[in-house]
């Protein structure tokens, strides 16, 4: 492994919420091609150790691997890599009368190549981990994982993109059987290890598998089983529950002189992103004099912890949280916020609580103040990620001796590789969607992102260019080509 510093943390985390774009998952690619191959500041292993405790960990998911993967330099990895997207945001924020409309769509036009970029990535972390299961000798159970979690959570994403690209009526297409969350997938995928053990038994790994597809089921928009979603969950927890107890009482004297060691330093970097994010949330109540700061504080840390499924799903939950309790304007929300915050890079949660911060505290006391309580909405996304996923963490440095945990460490990257082939889908349909703003249709709007991701991917193969490179050259392909496109075709 590489000796890292203080310094260079900052500027590979500063550079990984620069470019990264797509959220969620999509981020992961990102996030192992920095700290993993290129730095070598940690082992493969352990990045996949990361990204399980991150998956299910409430709020963002790629923050919550910043906060893990390291210790040492958890907090200030966390808080570096959410910075950029947040100060981008709030940028456009404070000059939103004067950039208008026109800019924000200047910025989508480029946000074009760049996705073209992320889906580069994508594609080398699928390819890659491929590679990797061919060499421990799990290529079936790979290809299998990975094609199972793509069919349990992409229904919603397919049916989207045949209805955009084809330009066909969604509402004639059926609602998909399956379209279960990454946390369900998650879940799922816990069940079966836990119920399934090391058991080689195909009975075993059969009444597993099963009891899991009809909870997918029960999880689909077609309403199969709609209302057993809760029973099924909790048939799910006893049969893993019976199945650990049996497994324990049983278990062999090796098992029996394992002892269990706690590692302290996560609880300690709890303490220390809890120290962190109420310093902040006093020094913003003496700038401001406002009493809504320990309110917004209180709001973000709770309403985050609530956030699992991905960063989108927090725009309902900030919603009903700031704009139903009068906190900020609808109109703030709905023209500002929505839609906007999802095109910057990095963590989208993080980007909204941001502009939530921005618009309480800019009708409060101008841009300045909107700017302090921006970063006090940043640090509560960052500090209530930080508190879930350190302490899962926690608890699975305590199991990381389990035949169960390791057979979930070891199929949670299948599994991530299915949700972001269709992830990956959904950002080809976001890229051709922007290039369709312009005037052209969807289907050649897709054809040029397809064109363009072959010859990026062609041109990293043939000449090692790096990912600053294309990241730039992306960005700036499309938002002149799209901006000529869109002069021509208005005129």
């Amino acid at each position: 492994m590489k000796k890292k510093n203080l310094f260079s943390i900052i500027l590979s985390f500063l550079k990984i919420g620069t470019i990264g774009f797509g959220g969620g998952a999509a981020l992961i690619p990102i996030l192992e091609s920095e700290i993993v191959e290129k730095k070598q500041w940690l082992e493969k292993d352990k990045f996949d150790v990361a990204v399980a405790a991150a998956t299910i960990s409430p709020a963002s998911l790629p923050v919550s691997i910043c906060a893990v993967w390291n210790m040492k330099y958890s907090l200030f990895s966390a808080y570096f890599y959410a910075l950029p997207g947040s100060v981008i945001f709030m940028t456009l924020l404070t000059g939103f009368s004067m950039i208008g409309k026109a800019g924000v769509r200047y910025i989508e036009y480029a946000s074009a190549g760049i996705l073209v970029f992320v889906l580069l990535l994508i594609y080398k972390f699928i390819s890659k981990n491929y590679y990797h299961s061919v060499k421990i000798g799990i290529k079936k159970q790979h290809i299998a994982a990975l094609c199972v979690s793509f069919l349990l959570y992409s229904g919603n994403s397919i049916r989207r993109f045949i209805s955009v690209i084809f330009s066909f009526d969604a509402g004639n297409f059926p609602k998909p059987v399956f379209a279960v969350s990454m946390l369900d997938l998650i879940l799922m995928l816990f069940f079966i290890a836990c119920f399934a053990g090391v058991s080689k038994s195909r009975i075993k790994f059969g009444a597993a598998f099963s009891v899991a597809l009809l909870y997918a089921l029960s999880k689909g928009k077609m309403g199969i089983l709609g209302k057993w979603s809760l029973p099924l969950m909790a048939v799910m927890l006893i049969m893993a529950l019976v199945s650990i107890l049996y497994d324990t009482l049983n278990k062999s004297d090796k098992a029996k002189r394992m002892t269990i060691k706690i590692n302290y330093k996560p609880l300690l970097n709890i303490l220390l992103f809890i120290s962190v994010g109420f310093g902040l949330t006093v020094l913003t109540f003496l700038v401001s004099g406002d009493r809504g700061a320990l309110e917004f504080a209180f709001k973000g840390v709770t309403s985050s912890l609530t956030s699992f499924g991905g960063g989108e799903v927090y725009y309902a939950i900030g919603y009903e949280t700031f704009v139903e309790t009068g906190f900020i304007p609808e109109d703030f929300y709905m023209s500002r916020i929505l839609g906007i915050a999802g095109a910057m890079p990095g963590p989208v949660i993080v980007a909204v609580l941001a502009g939530i911060g921005f618009a309480y505290g800019s009708a409060l006391g101008g841009a300045a103040l909107g700017w302090v309580f921006g970063f006090l909405g940043l640090s509560m996304a960052v500090t209530a990620t930080a508190l879930g996923a350190l302490s899962l963490f926690t608890v699975f440095e305590i199991l990381k001796e389990s035949p169960r945990l390791k057979m979930i460490i070891k199929y949670i990257i299948p599994v991530v590789c299915g949700v972001l082939l269709s992830v990956g889908l959904t950002l080809f349909l976001r890229a051709s969607e922007v290039m369709a703003g312009t005037g052209i249709s969807p289907f050649i709007g897709f054809t040029a992102v397809l064109i363009m991701f072959l010859l990026m991917l062609f041109v990293h193969k043939k000449y090692r260019v790096n990912d600053m490179i294309l990241f730039l050259a992306g960005g700036l392909t499309t938002l002149a080509g799209l901006g000529i496109l869109n002069y021509c075709i208005g005129n």
